[in-house]
């Protein structure tokens, strides 16, 4: 009787396993041309830059307000920056005393010593009284949901006229995300009689998600009959989306040594190309108020 061998086991085999070859160039598609150019996001053109008045030479404080993540903060550390580097030194306020947001990035930011409303209040007057007799230039962050200067403008109707008859010339941000509420801080304010000569509506663009178009994420409220009578008075300014945002929060680092990666631990590559990216993008897209920063 022949011996009966047992079937190698291929699991166990020593032999490297064979698997489907290919070979680059030997297969080629002959269907419908494609072009994957056509598949990716559509690039929107760049909005149009519109020019506020000329400030150049005055005194100016520059409040910001919108409502909690509409990019207050974002936007007027990048003022304070542009101001450091061109040798101006306006005093910096961060309103609210229980989120010192600002604070957190700069030395000697000026904030109330309480959280009474009242006392806030008074504290924002006495700063403001401070600039006009000093001629000196401030930028303050109103915080999110602050009705401080909305306390004020209710007591002191032509609270903005009065400010620049001073020698100060008062300059409103209007911070705007894709929410209708997104439009309450302005449109409260200019009910109440402040309404500045150097007043801007800023689009926070972090709002739109991906694939997204301007018009289409903002879509409630650049048709709403409020915004269209508020941008009578105002222009229209588009801030970029900073991608490399949480990378700067965790540090808290300035945005040009971000970009020049002067900060511990540095940003990557892409991430330091981001902040380029985002800083050139902010200097062309606020140009037209350029003479507004201090």
């Amino acid at each position: 009787m022949a011996d009966l061998k047992p079937e190698a086991d291929a699991s166990n085999s020593n032999q490297p396993k064979q698997f489907a070859p290919y070979k680059p160039g030997t297969t080629r598609y002959t269907g419908k041309d494609v072009s994957f150019a056509d598949l990716a996001p559509q690039v929107e053109p760049e909005p149009d830059i519109e020019t506020g008045i000329n400030l150049t030479g005055k005194t100016k404080i520059i409040f910001a307000a919108g409502r909690g993540k509409t990019g207050k903060t974002t936007l007027l550390r990048w003022v304070a920056e542009k101001s450091a580097r061109r040798g101006s030194m306006p005093i910096l306020a961060d309103i609210d005393p229980s989120n010192a947001s600002f604070s957190r990035y700069f030395e000697n930011v000026a904030r109330p010593d309480n959280d009474n409303p009242a006392g806030v209040a008074r504290w924002l007057q006495d700063l403001i009284e401070h600039c006009v007799a000093a001629k000196q230039s401030a930028v303050i962050d109103l915080g999110g949901g602050d009705t401080t200067l909305r306390t004020l403008a209710t007591e002191m109707p032509g609270l903005s006229a009065q400010i620049e008859a001073a020698g100060i010339v008062p300059v409103m941000l209007y911070m705007l995300g894709t929410q209708p509420e997104d439009m309450t801080p302005a449109l409260t304010l200019t009910e109440r009689g402040f309404a500045t000569t150097a007043q801007a509506l800023v689009f926070n663009e972090v709002a739109i998600d991906a694939g997204a178009t301007r018009s289409l994420a903002f879509g409630r409220i650049l048709n709403s009959p409020s915004l269209l009578k508020l941008a009578r008075s105002s222009i229209t300014i588009w801030m970029p989306r900073l991608f490399a945002a949480e990378a700067i929060e965790s540090r808290l680092c300035g945005f040009h040594d971000a970009r020049d990666i002067r900060v511990e631990p540095p940003l990557g590559v892409f991430d330091s190309a981001r902040v380029r990216a985002w800083l050139e993008t902010m200097d062309r897209r606020f140009a037209g108020i350029e003479s507004w920063i201090p």
